[in-house]
């Protein structure tokens, strides 16, 4: 379960890593590559293990401050500790794609077993192997080959295709292993200099860490989402995706089961809010500059001047496609791609100026060019706030006057007439300001149901979501109001999925089908809303029982199963862990 698993990565990758010393997803050498390992989709789409052999308890815990990951493992005879990380070196300009993984006996002896078992193309390609001097290699042709070096022989079972090694060690031993992507010979484990990039890579992300200006009581956790949230970085390009795997599904046996490895515009300004307000500009910089090159030219204003989500290096052709593997649990499909890409969301421009403009706020530069570009989204909002979208969430029925979207709206003129006035920008200020008050006046008579006593999911319906909730928190009403009051009150109670303050997203039909959980940032966007109504102690109450249900490294997946606790869909969640840096953000500062 995902509750066993920690993360490690370079900011080109990230690989799940278990508690029993197994590699559970790992795609080689970039986020969309298809996976090496992937037994946590499927027991036979490749794994990798290094485990006692005899029984053992174990946990994994990460070094302060650090994404390097330590498993202990204790038996009846010793004790050792593995640490599992991947060399980060900044802006390096041949990048490597290598998983370190340093072996240290603490107390005892132990006897381990040892299983390489890549399996290519999300399980479908079974390589040849060989056996080397120092260790094992295993490959289709010259572009799809792996190595492990180590110190220990490497053996081959041929008959199910998968390297093995059986070995002892004793008190104060250390041995290192390396699993290589792309590399053709198996090269000796002294070369690769574990130790040395072992204390690079922890200086690196302690220094990273360090730029942290919040120093509240929930600082531990406000690290752990930030250094989780650093991992969904593409760093060639800036891009960050949603989360690094696929088909985690929603539901077990569930059919919402979809491909996060993608760099959705939306997700990606929520998680720059998060990192502007931690004390994080580089990150901005970086993505700001990467989704302006993805601007339409300025001949296509008749249509849609950005996609709902890109590849990670820019790419808009994202088809939709599904693999044969069992799935986690046995859900399936397992599916690669996504067809939302193609969507009409409205929501996104806004959450874009709105990025924008805190990043300028915050000591970041918008250069002309940028404004150029980000006048094109404002008046593309401006003329077209009017007309219905898919929403948030994506929906795959009609598109519909939804609230969360005509909010954004409005956040999108009013961020770009501040913003407008920053940078001495203010001839057309009166017409945004003109469509930012239509919006608020149309939102105010369409989205707010009398009946129910709450603003609802789209205009003339009584339908929940609880997207609402962002409302105050976006300045487009007054935490006090009584009509944002109610709407608090009605989605906890009529949204809530289990033990409160767990809430699903929404309860009508969004024409995809198949159960869900309880969404996690829908909870931190209740905490906040609370803030905002000056109910700080129901918003503390809310946060302390969501760092409840982390896994034991503080990570959190999309969604939690409402009657059991389980996580549920893609892991970890950028959503889940930028709720939780805003919402403790928002408590004590």
């Amino acid at each position: 379960p995902l509750e066993n698993y920690g993360i490690i990565g370079d900011n080109r990758t990230s690989v799940l890593i278990s508690c029993d010393g197994s590699i559970g997803w790992a795609c080689l050498p970039d986020f969309d590559s298809p996976s090496v390992f992937a037994s946590i989709l499927d027991p036979n789409a490749g794994y990798f293990k290094i485990s006692p052999s005899t029984n053992f308890k174990s946990m994994n815990f990460y070094e302060p401050g650090t994404n390097i990951l330590v498993t202990e493992f204790v038996t009846s005879t010793g004790k050792a500790r593995l640490r599992s990380f991947m060399p980060y070196i900044p802006n390096r300009r041949v990048p490597t794609s290598e998983i370190h993984l340093y072996l240290e006996m603490i107390s005892g002896t132990i006897s381990w077993e040892l299983i390489f078992c890549p399996r290519f193309d999300y399980g479908a390609s079974i390589p040849k192997f060989e056996e080397q001097n120092y260790g094992c290699r295993a490959y289709i042709d010259s572009n799809h080959s792996i190595t492990l070096s180590c110190i220990n022989k490497i053996q081959v079972n041929e008959e199910k295709q998968f390297g093995f090694s059986n070995f002892e060690t004793g008190r104060g031993e250390e041995l290192s292993f390396v699993i290589d992507w792309g590399s053709h010979k198996v090269h000796s484990i002294q070369s690769y200099q574990s130790r040395r990039r072992l204390k690079q890579t922890r200086k690196f992300w302690r220094e990273w860490i360090s730029k942290l200006k919040y120093h509240g009581r929930y600082r531990e956790q406000v690290e752990r989402s930030l250094l989780a949230i650093k991992l969904l970085i593409y760093e060639p390009t800036g891009a960050i995706v949603a989360a690094p795997t696929t088909s985690i599904p929603e539901w077990i046996g569930g059919t919402r089961n979809w491909d996060y490895r993608y760099s959705w515009v939306r997700d990606s300004a929520l998680i720059l809010r998060a990192l502007f307000k931690s004390g994080y500009i580089d990150e901005g910089t970086a993505y700001l500059d990467w989704i302006f090159q993805q601007f339409l030219p300025d001949e296509n204003d008749s249509s849609l001047l950005l996609k709902v989500l890109y590849g990670i290096r820019g790419e808009t052709e994202i088809p939709e496609s599904t693999l044969n593997l069992r799935g986690y649990m046995d859900s399936t499909p397992v599916r690669i791609g996504n067809l939302a890409a193609e969507q009409f969301q409205l929501d996104i421009y806004g959450s874009l100026v709105d990025a924008a403009y805190l990043y300028n706020k915050e000591g970041g530069v918008i250069t002309i060019t940028e404004w150029e570009k980000l006048y094109r989204v404002i008046e593309f909002v401006r003329k077209r706030w009017g007309k219905p979208d898919s929403g948030i969430w994506e929906a795959r029925n009609e598109p519909r006057h939804y609230t969360y979207s005509k909010v954004w709206a409005w956040v999108c003129l009013d961020r770009g007439i501040k913003l407008a006035k920053e940078l001495g920008e203010t001839e057309i200020i009166n017409e945004w300001q003109k469509a930012a008050d239509e919006i608020k006046e149309d939102v105010m008579i369409n989205a707010y149901n009398g009946k129910i006593k709450a603003f609802t999911n789209y205009y003339g319906s009584d339908a929940l979501d609880s997207s609402v909730l962002v409302m105050s928190k976006l300045g487009f009403i007054e935490g006090n109001d009584p009509r944002f009051i109610s709407t608090i009150k009605v989605i906890a109670d009529k949204l809530k999925a289990g033990e409160y303050p767990f809430l699903y997203r929404y309860l009508d039909d969004d024409g995809v089908g198949g159960e869900e959980g309880a969404f996690l940032l829908t909870s931190f966007w209740l905490a906040e809303a609370y803030i905002t109504a000056g109910n700080k102690k129901e918003a503390r109450s809310i946060l302390e029982s969501i760092i409840d249900k982390a896994n034991p490294l503080g990570l959190y997946a999309e969604e939690v199963h409402p009657e059991t606790g389980i996580m549920l869909g893609n892991f970890p969640q950028g959503f889940s862990h930028l709720g939780l840096i805003n919402t403790a953000l928002d408590l004590d500062m």
